[in-house]
């Protein structure tokens, strides 16, 4: 995958493709621009008390906030889209729909409510409320989610871990096992959430933290193979 595709790929088509269809639905029908709210409530968030864990510390807005400001409809995510087609064999999304994409199709629409990160969350609180027209919010929504729920997790596990641990020293180490980019957003969130430092350099010198780590099998192993 080249640049161009992974800028294809990351931007504003980094989304499920229903979002779309959806989208071109409410613009078919006119409520396209109606006012909508939407409201992030973590799953599962409502039976914390019942598990006792009581908790979650958010995490993931600043990503959020930056990938939108960036996420925009140019000629290369039109033409993808423009592409596509239905069972049929007829283009799946209208010219129409398209060219409104192009003009209004981001989200500078949109005004957003959210819990800073770093912030305790109980059970019932939003994380994030988005208020704005209506086919907007909508393709909005899987990257919402995608940027706040992992990050989320990743920052609650990150205090609990230390909460256990009384003030001992808490490294995140998730760069060698974690799923491809995904690493560098766990180490942050772990971090956010209480996690002292982690092995992952460039995050942590992101961040202003200095990396810290131990040694891998391998050294261990090169020193044997010298017996």
């Amino acid at each position: 995958m080249n640049t161009a595709q992974q800028q294809l790929a990351e931007g504003i088509l980094f989304t499920d493709e229903y979002q779309f269809t959806m989208a071109q639905m409410y613009f078919r029908l006119g409520l396209h621009d109606k006012l909508a709210a939407v409201r992030l409530l973590l799953p599962g968030l409502s039976g914390l008390r019942r598990h006792k864990a009581g908790y979650c510390i958010n995490a993931g807005l600043e990503w959020l906030l930056n990938w939108m400001q960036a996420a925009r409809f140019g000629q290369p995510e039109l033409d993808c889209l423009k592409s596509q087609t239905g069972r049929g064999g007829k283009p799946l999304f209208s010219a129409d729909f398209l060219r409104w994409l192009a003009a209004h199709g981001h989200f500078e629409g949109l005004s957003m409510r959210a819990v800073p990160e770093g912030r305790v969350v109980h059970p019932n609180v939003p994380l994030a409320v988005v208020n704005g027209p209506l086919a907007a919010a909508q393709i909005l929504e899987t990257s919402l989610l995608n940027h706040l729920n992992y990050q989320t997790l990743i920052a609650t596990k990150a205090a609990r871990v230390r909460e256990s641990g009384r003030g001992r020293l808490v490294i995140e180490f998730g760069a060698r096992r974690g799923h491809g980019k995904g690493v560098t957003a766990g180490a942050r969130a772990a971090l956010i959430g209480g996690a002292d430092f982690s092995s992952n350099v460039g995050i942590s010198h992101v961040l202003g933290l200095p990396p810290k780590g131990t040694h891998a099998h391998s050294m261990v192993q090169a020193f044997l193979a010298l017996e």
